[in-house]
């Protein structure tokens, strides 16, 4: 195995390299390939850390040129494929996602593109299989395949010893690719409007530590209501769904098309074309977000990830999701024919209870999973202690881990960056206990409790 040929793909955001990237790189590392290319779409500018990873024994691509700035996931796996082709690698590793877009739609589209086998959220590796969050086993082997890797490892140092190599600059005089298809020109999907992100936000409510109990019993006997969807003033012709998406679906359309993705691709993409919709939504599971990736690809349609909302203008659907890491919200629009949008669904947690540490509350880990037993509830983390190596990445909560909606969610010790409660949206309840009476966390729960950790008795 180590005689075959690996690309790792990476991306840069403002300077720095995405974390799931460099898993996916010091994967390819440690399973030994003896032949490893790293390859990015950036601008200039990052040419010196690109360099410093041939400190790593890498061959490293710099693909830039301005024809193909404003790309969207579509332009960008285009680009991408084409300036793959050339090194022509038996496997591709990729991060899960990145951390400005969180799309994961790319890797699924470079696949596509090449003719690839597709094997996404690698959280498991050894010399003879990977293991994905599914549970899925793939055996390495002579199938040309894309692989994408969970935030598993983290990317080595080069040593001492090592020698600086050089970085391929490639452009479009290089790649003579057609600039129809790169850029804002080749590009379906437009940003409209971006504003502040309000997405999870609550009135909290402190109450006293003695309360904490009664809260959360009382909590947990509540029935969410769940959020209902606006009233379209205006609706589209038709609409076409994927997965559990038909309440979306009917608000935005009276005739509604329900399509089975779990068909044969072929049966599903001329189900579509033979249906005369337009617009198609699919639910957010991993195997639906892979089938809206390739069939953008086939169908050359726009593809919006993650959205939270949908309103009708003008005839034209208009898709609003969170970007760069949940700060801000983004409305988007479609200018091709066809317009694919994957929705935010919440994931119900194995436990309704969940309780989750953050790096405040590392020091009272043990009495928090006695709290966890006690009420048979589930336990998870901050990134900030998986980091620490206090809890495994599996339990990791927020952007670059995973999103949770149990009814009761109980913050403690966690600050509550952007990246941590965009996760959290979808929980029934959520109470925060943090010493800091200024805590980010606080705007994001319903209730509070300010108190050092150690005081916390349940």
């Amino acid at each position: 195995m180590k005689n075959k040929k690996v690309l790792v793909a990476l991306k840069y955001f403002k300077g720095e390299l995405n974390p799931f990237d460099c898993s996916a790189l010091e994967c390819a590392l440690e399973l030994g390939f003896e032949d490893i290319t790293v390859l990015t779409m950036s601008p200039p500018s990052v040419v010196d850390q690109l360099r410093s990873l041939t400190r790593l024994g890498v061959k490293a691509i710099l693909i830039t040129d301005p024809a193909f700035a404003g790309s969207d996931t579509l332009a960008t796996g285009y680009i991408l494929s084409e300036a793959i082709k050339r090194v022509n690698p038996d496997y591709v590793f990729c991060g899960r996602q990145s951390i400005d877009g969180d799309t994961a739609q790319v890797p699924p589209m470079i696949a596509k593109r090449l003719g690839y086998s597709f094997v996404g959220n690698v959280t498991e590796i050894s010399s003879e299989k990977f293991t994905t969050r599914s549970g899925y086993n793939v055996t390495l082997g002579g199938e040309h395949t894309v692989f994408t890797f969970e935030r598993i490892r983290e990317l080595r140092f080069p040593s001492i010893f090592s020698r600086v190599g050089q970085v391929d600059v490639v452009d479009n005089s290089v790649l003579g690719l057609n600039v129809e298809l790169c850029g804002e020109k080749g590009s379906p999907t437009k940003v409209v409007k971006t504003y502040s992100s309000s997405e999870g936000r609550r009135f909290c409510k402190f109450i006293s530590l003695e309360e904490l109990p009664s809260v959360i019993e009382r909590s947990l006997k509540n029935d969410v209501v769940k959020k209902e969807e606006k009233q379209q003033t205006e609706k589209l012709d038709s609409i076409a769904y994927v997965g559990n998406v038909k309440d979306v679906a009917t608000s935005l359309s009276d005739n509604v098309i329900e399509i089975d993705g779990d068909c044969d691709y072929n049966e599903v993409k001329n189900r579509i074309i033979s249906s005369n919709v337009k617009t198609v939504l699919f639910s957010d599971d991993d195997k639906y977000k892979v089938l809206a990736s390739y069939l953008a690809v086939d169908m050359s349609a726009g593809l919006c990830a993650d959205c939270i909302s949908f309103v009708v203008k003008d005839g034209k659907l208009i898709m609003t999701r969170p970007a760069y890491g949940g700060d801000i919200t983004a409305d988007i629009a479609c200018s091709r024919e066809y317009t694919f949008a994957t929705v935010r669904t919440n994931k119900k947690s194995n436990s309704e209870l969940v309780f989750s540490v953050g790096k405040g509350a590392v020091s009272v880990l043990d009495k928090i999973k006695n709290f966890a037993q006690k009420y048979k509830a589930d336990i998870c983390s901050s990134r900030a202690v998986v980091d620490m190596g206090k809890m495994p990445y599996k339990a990791q909560v927020g952007l670059t881990g995973k999103r949770i909606s149990p009814k009761v969610y109980v913050a403690i010790g966690i600050s509550g960056a952007v990246q941590h409660t965009c996760a959290i949206s979808g929980a029934g309840t959520v109470i925060a206990i943090n010493k800091d009476k200024n805590a980010r966390i606080f705007d994001y729960a319903d209730y509070g409790i300010i108190t050092e950790v150690e005081n916390v008795k349940l």
